[in-house]
């Protein structure tokens, strides 16, 4: 999905008032930054005949994105969720390197921090970093073993990856790649960009518009259930779809989940499952497995202890199946029993609310600030 102009202007209209508001600074910062590291580096004949420039401030100050904050790995609300996770991860850094090294140095940034206008200047610096690389801070970074799913039954198995590379004959992520995707992982708007992934194919399979996704979804991926509880499932997600107002942002709706990714005799699959990266909740959902999953045959020639170790075989399978997908996953599963099914469109109206969902939770910068005051300005 291409990025919409007025927020191109919008950000290149933040990107000017900072940088503005850096440069009335820089003369000032810059000459208490090389007081500071001169009278730190005193004995040292290159720091007395050095002068700090702006580069290399800038290289002290960005340099350590990615030491103190896993960009790869964290969603960032905003500016201030940013800043307070690099400054919680310098103290973290700065406490560790004091714990192993037996000539502890207060590290350059430490000691520039402690002065209030650097202070200011740095958070401003990191602040429009934030927005020159808005959508990689922003955007949910799941856990690894999401990064690449696989799904459906038998043969027809599909894969969503977040960054698909074809490398030495198998599909992989280009996890350089994986926190610039100009897209919501596993949405429409994922679909839309990557395309699905047919394992024993070089190229992925894209679609010119929702409508032809839509198409494959009820044609292909609908038509492989036998479960009428399923495609019914299946046709209200697709009256969901159409009726949305912000179609790329939906999570799609996966229909059985592979535990095992792509080996044939894998153990688990969820009937659907809803990977939301808005609230990053992780749900699946099983379709009445009492009369699927607990059916025991032959029970009238079955005496009430072979009944009772075959109940509890198949309840602990799916007890199993459960743990399993949630340790793996992060994914909870919500079943519904056969009486729950006999009204689906409640049912989907459950799913409905997984799907809808949108959350949005600040941490605090003003806590992190204050600590950091604690330990090193005092």
């Amino acid at each position: 999905m291409k990025p919409n102009y007025k927020d191109i202007k919008i950000l290149e209209e933040i990107e000017i008032k900072l940088t503005r508001s850096l440069k009335a600074m820089q003369h000032s910062v810059l000459a208490k930054a090389d007081k500071i590291l001169k009278e730190k580096y005193r004995h040292h004949q290159y720091y007395q005949e050095y002068e700090t420039s702006i580069h290399s401030l800038h290289g002290i100050i960005g340099s350590k994105n990615n030491t103190y904050v896993d960009s790869i790995r964290t969603q960032f609300v905003d500016p201030n969720d940013f800043i307070a996770r690099w400054l919680q991860g310098l103290m973290e850094n700065e406490e560790k390197r004091k714990n192993e090294s037996r000539r502890y140095i207060v590290s350059n940034d430490i000691s520039l921090l402690q002065d209030e206008e650097i202070r200011e200047y740095t958070f401003l610096f990191l602040e429009r970093n934030f927005y020159r690389n808005l959508m990689a801070r922003t955007r949910v970074k799941p856990q690894d073993s999401l990064w690449k799913v696989w799904f459906g039954g038998g043969k027809f198995i599909w894969g969503l990856l977040i960054a698909p590379a074809f490398r030495n004959g198998s599909w992989t992520n280009d996890v350089s790649e994986i926190r610039r995707a100009n897209y919501k992982y596993w949405t429409i708007g994922h679909v839309m960009s990557t395309g699905i992934i047919d394992p024993t194919v070089s190229k992925p399979m894209k679609f010119s518009n929702v409508d032809n996704l839509m198409d494959f979804y009820r044609s292909v991926l609908k038509r492989v259930s036998n479960s009428q509880y399923e495609q019914a499932i299946f046709d209200n997600y697709l009256k969901y779809i159409e009726k949305s107002k912000r179609v790329y942002d939906e999570p799609l709706l996966i229909p059985e989940l592979r535990y095992a990714g792509l080996e044939n005799n894998h153990q688990y699959r969820l009937d659907f499952t809803i990977l939301n990266p808005h609230s990053m909740k992780y749900v699946g959902y099983e379709l009445s497995p009492h009369s699927t999953h607990m059916a025991i045959s032959g029970i009238t020639q079955k005496t009430q202890v072979e009944l009772n170790r075959e109940l509890s075989s198949k309840w602990n399978k799916e007890m199993t199946k459960r743990n399993e997908y949630f340790s793996s996953f992060g994914i909870t599963t919500i079943t519904f029993t056969d009486e729950q099914l006999s009204d689906i469109d409640n049912c989907f109206k459950q799913i409905e609310i997984t799907l809808k969902e949108r959350i949005n939770e600040k941490p605090n910068l003003n806590s992190q600030l204050e600590t950091f005051k604690r330990i090193y300005c005092e």
